[in-house]
């Protein structure tokens, strides 16, 4: 299961690690990466895998304690990006970002809350 949610300016964030890099050309992952995720219910080991592409090329997968909940993060938001934090240059795991910018974080939901509770009646 992953870790809670942190909430960084308004985008939920969920931070992931990935694995296999050795096997797939030793990638290390960099900040200017295009990431996308791929549900692979076709793995012979895991149906649940979850293939890591670098422009379209598959460098990873999301590690197998984790894929259950990413898996279903995927299927309820199709609006997410993916993000490389943390140290460069990993390359036999790593750890990633699940975002979520259209998601209001709770500090500024109770903000928005108390706006619209507020009499603006002079």
């Amino acid at each position: 299961e992953i870790s809670s949610p942190l909430y960084t300016d308004c985008i939920v964030t969920h931070s992931f690690m990935v694995v296999g890099m050795r096997f797939r050309g030793e990638h290390k992952f960099k900040k200017s990466d295009i990431i996308t995720l791929e549900l692979e219910p076709s793995n012979t080991y895991d149906k649940n895998a979850i293939k890591v592409m670098v422009d379209g090329i598959h460098k990873a997968y999301v590690a197998k304690n984790e894929n259950v909940s990413i898996g279903d993060l995927m299927k309820q938001y199709s609006n997410y990006r993916i993000t490389a934090h943390g140290k460069k240059n990993y390359n036999q795991s790593a750890s990633l970002n699940l975002e979520y910018p259209w998601i209001v974080c709770e500090k500024c939901r109770d903000m928005l809350q108390a706006s619209r509770d507020y009499d603006y009646t002079y």
